[in-house]
């Protein structure tokens, strides 16, 4: 499973503390460069900005 491989884990440790250091405080988060989202209603504004 790759839930258990070791460089699995490391990324999922590292995207976390990346997302925490943005201003990320739960799930879902959407990042668009300098842009936050919070909340799956949130995720047609997240599209329009992805696609600029």
């Amino acid at each position: 499973m790759l839930t258990q491989d070791p460089d699995v884990k490391a990324e999922l440790v590292a995207n976390t503390a990346r997302a925490v250091e943005r201003g990320a405080f739960g799930s879902p988060t959407f990042l668009v460069g300098d842009e936050m989202w919070f909340g799956k209603d949130r995720l047609r504004d997240v599209v329009e900005a992805a696609a600029v």
